[in-house]
């Protein structure tokens, strides 16, 4: 029976392993439609309320569709507008930049360290032709997204039949608890980068951050990418402290409100907000981010955190990898029931 069981991990282990390669090697076709599950999943309790409304399920996967677009197409339009203005004042920032570079330069001199003294041209041919090139792949990639996405909530009750069909048993409730996981995190995430916008757009104008809003947006944006994309956002929107001319005090000020809007968000926001989701431990958080990099790079980071907690859903259920659940994190307490739970209906 040992030797059954350890045939079968084996098997398990390296099938796992050949859908890993296959993933980076296809990652032009899965991460667009994995990155669409996750809006479909998103955008399935609309489309459901549509469609009790009378609306066919085709037109009512397109008014999601809709939904999604208007909504991309007004945050992109706010940072192209911002994005205009900074190029209206790139000879201001190329200017205080230089003088940044300068100061670094002289503190790596202090430290015995080198970097090169030339300056950094912010808008020479090479770099406009890679800012086009990632804006038309980035634009080609929403497009697709967006077809998917009206793909996959047309025909969503055929995929979940098709899970019912394979025919082991608990696989509806363990679809309900994986999806009903999945947008509890999603939505709860939605919610954080909602209030990381208002107190970051509120923060960087009171301090006298140029740009305020954009920076903002940003910094909440990248939310997405738990440890990392906070830091990055903070990290972006210090240098443009220093390229308009704010100094030392300016950022050290929006350290402070990093610190401050961090502790709000960790200590009062996310415990009321993501109280439901799957506990995952931070170091296999971590781990999965920076394998989600090595596979998919920036969206692979976007999805990793969900993706794990639905693998740890499939190992709390498997008696082969039980084991490996509990050493992914804790799981929620038998008498605090999901909202995923008391309504398997709405994950459909």
């Amino acid at each position: 029976m040992d030797v059954q069981r350890w045939i079968r991990t084996t098997c398990i282990l390296l099938s796992t392993t050949l859908c890993l390669w296959l993933l980076y090697v296809a990652k032009a076709v899965f991460m667009p439609l994995a990155l669409a599950g996750m809006l479909a999943i998103v955008f399935t309790p609309l489309c459901r309320w549509l469609e009790r409304r009378g609306l066919h399920v085709v037109l009512a996967a397109i008014c999601c569709g809709l939904v999604f677009a208007c909504l991309m197409g007004g945050i992109l339009l706010l940072i192209g507008w911002h994005v205009g203005k900074i190029t209206s004042d790139l000879n201001d920032i190329r200017l205080h930049f230089g003088d940044f570079l300068d100061k670094l330069h002289v503190l790596a001199q202090r430290w015995g360290m080198s970097m090169p003294r030339d300056g950094v041209n912010l808008l020479d041919t090479a770099t406009v032709g890679r800012v086009t090139a990632t804006l038309l792949s980035v634009l080609i990639n929403l497009v697709l997204l967006l077809v998917y996405m009206i793909m996959l909530l047309t025909m969503r009750m055929h995929i979940r039949t098709f899970f019912l069909k394979l025919g082991r048993p608990g696989t509806n409730a363990l679809l309900d608890r994986s999806v009903g996981i999945v947008r509890l995190y999603l939505y709860g995430m939605l919610l954080i980068i909602g209030c990381l916008w208002i107190m970051y757009g509120v923060a960087f104008s009171l301090i006298g951050v140029r740009y305020a809003l954009l920076f903002a947006i940003l910094c909440g944006i990248l939310e997405l990418i738990p440890f990392v994309g906070n830091i990055t956002g903070n990290t972006l929107t210090c240098i443009m402290a220093f390229t308009q001319g704010g100094g030392t005090p300016m950022v050290l000020e929006i350290i402070g409100a990093y610190l401050v809007i961090q502790g709000i968000q960790f200590y009062i926001i996310s415990p009321l907000v993501m109280r439901h989701q799957v506990n995952i431990h931070p170091l296999f958080t971590i781990v999965v981010l920076i394998a989600g990099d090595l596979l998919w790079g920036i969206p692979g980071m976007i999805l990793a955190i969900p993706a794990l907690g639905i693998v740890k859903i499939l190992f709390d259920q498997s008696e082969d990898f039980k084991a490996l659940g509990f050493l992914l994190g804790k799981s929620p307490k038998p008498g605090r029931q999901t909202p995923s739970r008391r309504r398997p209906s709405s994950v459909r």
